[in-house]
């Protein structure tokens, strides 16, 4: 697949097929991950895949559906909110595999070295639309959530986890269902958002 048709065919899924997903096409997946930019060159990530019905329920046991109260959808991000507010569960339900990339957060990095700690907040999203790049050169479609006050850690202590590391997204993988809801897609034109040598 050329790269142009990867980033046009890369969109948020939140339904797939109850079909198994090949452990190979996993493993190049990650390994896509592991070949974003690190700063020191140490990439220091971790993963946590999951495949297990009763491992991946008990990594999830926290996520609940959110309310939606959009009857009627009158914009896009309505739109989107009311295909994936029902689904924040469900989706990694029907998800094959459950992936927890995981960032281990330095206490020391405050004030002055403000800018190195945001680098890693930084590093750790290049490595999860890398994921998400390969997965739909691979036939594949991924879901996201990004887990909220004590959600990290409730998902870190439940896979076992050491302490010091955080869950900056849950990422669900799969074939996408025929019937998959998708929101509908805006994007800006270039030229109201791109400014040459100033705005």
């Amino acid at each position: 697949m050329e790269f142009k048709d990867v980033i046009a065919k890369r969109r948020t899924v939140r339904q797939f097929k109850d079909k198994a997903v090949e452990r190979e096409k996993i493993e190049r997946i990650i390994e896509a991950g592991v070949m974003a930019p690190s700063f020191d060159h140490a990439r220091k990530w971790h993963f946590i895949v999951i495949s297990d019905t009763a491992a991946k329920a008990k990594a999830i046991e926290c996520i609940e559906a959110l309310p939606c109260a959009f009857k009627e959808v009158k914009t896009p991000i309505q739109e989107m909110i009311k295909i994936a507010f029902p689904k924040q569960k469900t989706m990694f339900e029907e998800a094959p595999y459950l992936v927890l990339p995981l960032l281990k957060r330095d206490p020391r990095i405050v004030g002055e070295n403000l800018p190195r700690s945001t680098m890693d907040i930084a590093e750790i999203w290049c490595v999860i639309e890398n994921i998400f790049l390969a997965a739909v050169d691979e036939g594949l479609a991924c879901t996201m959530r990004i887990p909220h006050k004590d959600q990290p850690q409730r998902i870190i202590k439940a896979v076992g986890a050491p302490e010091g590391y955080t869950v900056p997204c849950m990422i669900g993988i799969g074939y996408a269902a025929d019937n998959a809801e998708i929101p509908t897609q805006v994007f800006p034109k270039i030229e109201d958002c791109v400014h040459w040598q100033k705005w």
